[in-house]
């Protein structure tokens, strides 16, 4: 990880309050793993102190393209940041122009490792992303890596509005389908996303799949039930609010399987990607949105 001052390539505003902020950062951009993240720092605000954890959205070479294609191309430099405005601090990320600088710490977190997941992946028939929101920003990377690899994938993204239902065009060209809910029914299923999910897998209760989910933690919590109850394996990253972000503070723990001290692990440094079934899930409240 390095932390540096980078400038500000491009943030542009999406729908429903969000933005894709880009950032030139040589250093960081090419060790980004999928599913990690970084810290963000406003510059020259002394009522923001704390950084702000962003999940890691897609990184580009200066050209364009993205880093998980099997062909060759030059290093990703280019590290863009999927973020809705929720509070000051990203209030204040809505304000930055071309040129403009931020500090970056990143990248963090060990995300989705290969040795770890690609195992299950190769054991399903498909990967099922179950994205909540802002949640939709951890799994692009993740997406990429396995259409890359051959893998078939389906997305499963719920929001309150279809404002809120950002990055939808990126995932088209990985996914063989997207099922779609908002909770005031402005676009897709009427209702919670799980909905759609479980009667997916109901309806395919013979196919092995593999679960892979972001969002708030009463959509992770729900998600992890189903794949409980149709046996499939679920993997989760977690969003919690975080002081430090290298597992300094102990700020964004979790309960996990275990006892004494092994029983709480830091979702900056251990995560943020679990297996579902480490989770001890009773913690859920402590779940939070990036801000």
């Amino acid at each position: 990880m390095f932390d540096e001052t980078v400038p500000v390539l491009e943030n542009r505003p999406l729908t429903g309050g969000h933005f894709l902020l880009s950032l030139d950062a040589p250093r960081q951009a090419p060790g980004v793993r999928p599913g990690q993240f970084g810290m963000v720092r406003i510059l020259g605000r002394s009522d923001v102190l704390l950084r702000r954890p962003m999940s890691i959205f897609d990184v580009k070479a200066a050209g364009g393209g993205h880093s998980g294609s099997t062909q060759k191309a030059a290093a990703p430099r280019i590290l863009q940041l999927l973020y809705k405005i929720v509070g000051r601090g990203t209030r204040m990320m809505a304000e930055l122009k071309p040129g403009d600088k931020v500090g970056l710490l990143a990248p963090l977190g060990h995300g989705f490792f290969e040795e770890e997941y690609l195992p299950r992946a190769h054991a399903s028939d498909e990967i099922l992303q179950v994205a909540g929101g802002i949640g939709i920003a951890a799994l692009m990377l993740p997406a990429k890596q396995l259409a890359d690899a051959g893998f078939r994938q389906r997305l499963f993204f719920g929001a309150r509005t279809k404002e809120d239902l950002v990055g939808m065009e990126d995932f088209k060209p990985l996914v063989r389908g997207m099922l779609l809910a908002t909770e005031n029914g402005s676009m897709g299923y009427r209702g919670y996303v799980t909905r759609p999910l479980e009667d997916y897998l109901t309806k395919h209760s013979d196919k092995k799949f593999l679960l892979m989910a972001c969002g708030p933690g009463a959509m992770l919590r729900a998600t992890v039930e189903l794949a409980k109850r149709f046996r499939h394996p679920c993997l989760v990253s977690m969003e919690n609010r975080m002081g430090c972000g290298v597992g300094v503070c102990l700020g964004c723990s979790i309960r996990v399987q275990g006892t004494g001290h092994d029983a709480y692990q830091r979702v900056c440094t251990e995560g943020p990607v679990f297996w579902s079934e480490k989770i001890v899930w009773e913690n859920e409240k402590r779940l939070g949105i990036k801000e």
